[in-house]
């Protein structure tokens, strides 16, 4: 099971907790619920620019809109005297068609990008549509999260490796990964390159260890930043 399903899925609710954070009237859901996904999509095209690496949306009973943006990059998302930010409100209040919107977009910084599961397919991706050996792009990002702490990472790139004309999967794993262990810290994430022999899918597991407490003993509640 845990090697089949999506991990990040898989521990929603045990040991992660979701991105969106809102209640809703039976009514008002689907609008809401839309909303988000279209939200999710706009921020998704600057993954790589702004190294995005997590969105989570929250919302009051007052209507407020909060979303925030984590980011390797956050002066970028930025910009000089709070501009970018000025142009994403609203570009999003234009996008969802209500420009009397109350959002506020907060920016956090990731202080370890290399454990980002997200950023580091992204640059699995950008090497190789940049033409780098599909084996080095792998090793370079495996070598980079085990020394920044990660317990174990894994990755999988699948297309038309080198050109070749019949497509494969090969990819490379270091250190631990219980994928079926809900207390493991697993980030997973997918990332696609699109490279002259075509569309090459990149994925990224990455563990960061056991959630425990205090006594060592499980603790499903809490969730690592």
């Amino acid at each position: 099971m845990g090697q089949k399903v999506n991990p990040n899925g898989f521990r929603y609710g045990v040991t992660k907790k979701h991105n969106t954070l809102w209640y809703a009237d039976k009514k008002d859901f689907a609008d809401i619920l839309l909303q988000d996904d279209k939200i999710y999509r706009f921020f998704n095209k600057f993954t790589r620019e702004y190294l995005i690496g997590k969105v989570e949306i929250r919302r009051n009973q007052n209507g407020h809109l909060s979303v925030l943006v984590h980011s390797a990059k956050p002066g970028a998302i930025l910009g000089q005297n709070g501009e970018n930010i000025n142009k994403l409100t609203q570009d999003i209040q234009k996008l969802l068609r209500n420009k009397e919107l109350k959002l506020n977009i907060e920016v956090v910084n990731i202080k370890n990008p290399d454990l980002n599961a997200i950023i580091l397919a992204e640059q699995i991706a950008i090497k190789l549509e940049n033409r780098a050996p599909f084996r080095v792009a792998q090793k370079f990002a495996i070598r980079n999260a085990m020394k920044s702490g990660a317990k174990g990472i894994k990755t999988q790139v699948s297309g038309r490796l080198n050109g070749v004309d019949m497509a494969r999967s090969e990819g490379y794993s270091e250190g631990e990964m219980k994928l079926h262990t809900l207390r493991q810290d697993v980030d997973f994430a997918m990332a696609t390159a699109r490279t002259t022999y075509g569309a090459i899918g990149v994925k990224v597991w990455v563990s960061k260890g056991e959630f425990l407490d205090g006594n060592g003993e499980k603790n499903v509640t809490t969730e690592k930043n």
